[in-house]
Protein backbone atom coordinates (compact mmCIF):
# COMPACT_ATOMS: atom_id res chain seq x y z
CA UNK A 1 0.00 0.00 0.00
CA UNK A 2 1.46 3.39 -0.65
CA UNK A 3 0.31 5.47 1.76
CA UNK A 4 3.65 5.76 3.32
CA UNK A 5 3.85 9.28 1.29
CA UNK A 6 0.58 10.40 2.54
CA UNK A 7 1.29 12.09 5.45
CA UNK A 8 5.09 12.97 4.75
CA UNK A 9 4.80 14.13 1.08
CA UNK A 10 1.30 15.10 0.74
CA UNK A 11 0.55 16.32 4.17
CA UNK A 12 -2.43 14.34 4.95
CA UNK A 13 -3.43 13.73 8.30
CA UNK A 14 -7.48 13.78 7.81
CA UNK A 15 -10.05 10.48 8.00
CA UNK A 16 -11.42 11.13 4.94
CA UNK A 17 -7.84 11.08 3.25
CA UNK A 18 -6.43 7.96 4.73
CA UNK A 19 -9.72 6.15 4.10
CA UNK A 20 -9.73 7.25 0.37
CA UNK A 21 -6.34 6.77 0.17
CA UNK A 22 -6.28 2.82 1.76
CA UNK A 23 -9.59 1.76 -0.03
CA UNK A 24 -8.55 3.27 -3.41
CA UNK A 25 -5.80 5.53 -4.79
CA UNK A 26 -2.96 3.96 -2.51
CA UNK A 27 -3.56 0.64 -3.34
CA UNK A 28 -2.85 1.02 -6.88
CA UNK A 29 1.04 0.48 -6.03
CA UNK A 30 -0.24 -3.78 -6.20
CA UNK A 31 0.03 -2.63 -9.87
CA UNK A 32 3.46 -2.31 -10.64
CA UNK A 33 4.03 -5.96 -9.12
CA UNK A 34 1.67 -6.97 -11.83
CA UNK A 35 3.13 -5.35 -14.52
CA UNK A 36 6.78 -5.14 -13.15
CA UNK A 37 7.46 -1.59 -12.96
CA UNK A 38 9.85 -0.02 -9.98
CA UNK A 39 7.28 1.16 -7.05
CA UNK A 40 8.60 4.65 -7.31
CA UNK A 41 7.08 5.07 -11.21
CA UNK A 42 4.89 8.06 -11.08
CA UNK A 43 4.19 7.22 -7.40
CA UNK A 44 0.86 9.30 -6.88
CA UNK A 45 -0.71 7.39 -9.80
CA UNK A 46 0.41 4.03 -9.66
CA UNK A 47 0.09 2.12 -12.71
CA UNK A 48 -3.02 4.09 -14.30
CA UNK A 49 -0.74 6.30 -16.26
CA UNK A 50 -0.84 7.07 -19.73
CA UNK A 51 3.04 6.19 -20.15
CA UNK A 52 1.56 2.66 -18.72
CA UNK A 53 -0.76 2.01 -21.41
CA UNK A 54 1.41 3.37 -24.29
CA UNK A 55 4.62 0.84 -23.20
CA UNK A 56 1.91 -1.90 -22.66
CA UNK A 57 0.44 -1.02 -26.43
CA UNK A 58 4.12 -0.91 -27.51
CA UNK A 59 5.68 -3.77 -26.04
CA UNK A 60 2.64 -6.73 -25.17
CA UNK A 61 0.56 -4.71 -28.04
CA UNK A 62 -2.10 -4.85 -25.40
CA UNK A 63 -4.96 -2.20 -25.77
CA UNK A 64 -5.73 -1.01 -21.94
CA UNK A 65 -7.38 2.09 -20.49
CA UNK A 66 -5.66 3.60 -17.21
CA UNK A 67 -9.62 2.89 -16.13
CA UNK A 68 -9.04 -0.74 -16.61
CA UNK A 69 -5.86 -1.14 -15.16
CA UNK A 70 -7.53 0.53 -11.81
CA UNK A 71 -9.78 -2.04 -11.81
CA UNK A 72 -7.55 -4.80 -12.63
CA UNK A 73 -5.27 -3.66 -9.32
CA UNK A 74 -8.39 -3.36 -7.21
CA UNK A 75 -9.67 -6.73 -8.39
CA UNK A 76 -6.14 -8.29 -7.65
CA UNK A 77 -6.05 -6.46 -4.28
CA UNK A 78 -9.40 -7.62 -3.35
CA UNK A 79 -8.74 -11.33 -4.42
CA UNK A 80 -5.75 -11.04 -2.33
CA UNK A 81 -7.18 -9.76 0.51
CA UNK A 82 -10.20 -12.29 0.28
CA UNK A 83 -7.62 -15.56 0.10
CA UNK A 84 -5.77 -13.64 3.07
CA UNK A 85 -9.06 -13.60 5.03
CA UNK A 86 -10.03 -17.17 3.99
CA UNK A 87 -6.91 -18.85 5.00
CA UNK A 88 -7.47 -18.05 8.65
CA UNK A 89 -6.37 -14.19 8.76
CA UNK A 90 -8.14 -11.86 10.74
CA UNK A 91 -9.18 -8.26 10.28
CA UNK A 92 -7.64 -7.32 13.75
CA UNK A 93 -4.46 -8.60 12.00
CA UNK A 94 -4.51 -5.74 9.54
CA UNK A 95 -3.44 -3.27 11.65
CA UNK A 96 -0.45 -1.05 13.58
CA UNK A 97 1.60 -2.55 16.54
CA UNK A 98 0.19 -1.74 20.01
CA UNK A 99 3.26 -0.38 20.58
CA UNK A 100 3.02 2.45 17.86
CA UNK A 101 0.68 4.32 20.43
CA UNK A 102 1.83 2.91 23.51
CA UNK A 103 5.35 4.30 22.99
CA UNK A 104 5.17 6.77 19.96
CA UNK A 105 8.50 8.01 18.43
CA UNK A 106 9.06 11.06 20.22
CA UNK A 107 11.79 12.31 17.13
CA UNK A 108 8.88 12.59 14.59
CA UNK A 109 7.63 15.95 14.32
CA UNK A 110 4.43 14.91 12.03
CA UNK A 111 0.93 15.43 13.05
CA UNK A 112 0.84 12.01 15.20
CA UNK A 113 -2.40 10.34 13.16
CA UNK A 114 -1.27 7.26 14.91
CA UNK A 115 -3.21 7.33 17.92
CA UNK A 116 -5.65 4.38 19.13
CA UNK A 117 -9.01 6.37 18.43
CA UNK A 118 -7.58 7.60 14.92
CA UNK A 119 -6.58 4.06 13.97
CA UNK A 120 -9.67 2.01 15.05
CA UNK A 121 -12.05 4.50 13.37
CA UNK A 122 -10.21 3.78 10.30
CA UNK A 123 -9.99 -0.22 10.66
CA UNK A 124 -13.51 0.69 10.72
CA UNK A 125 -14.23 2.86 8.25
CA UNK A 126 -11.84 0.56 5.61
CA UNK A 127 -13.66 -2.43 6.13
CA UNK A 128 -17.03 -1.13 5.53
CA UNK A 129 -15.73 0.27 2.10
CA UNK A 130 -13.78 -3.52 1.57
CA UNK A 131 -16.31 -6.19 3.47
CA UNK A 132 -19.48 -5.13 0.75
CA UNK A 133 -16.34 -6.02 -1.97
CA UNK A 134 -15.33 -9.11 -0.46
CA UNK A 135 -18.66 -10.58 -0.12
CA UNK A 136 -18.75 -11.30 -3.79
CA UNK A 137 -15.70 -13.05 -4.20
Amino acid sequence: MATYGMLTREGKSDMESWVQGITQTKLQIVGFDMIGLCKFFEITKGICTQMVVDCLKSELNLDVTTEALAAAVRRAFLRGLALELRQGYEKEEYTLPAEVWEQPNTHIKLPNITGQEFIAELQQRVWEVFEPELAGL
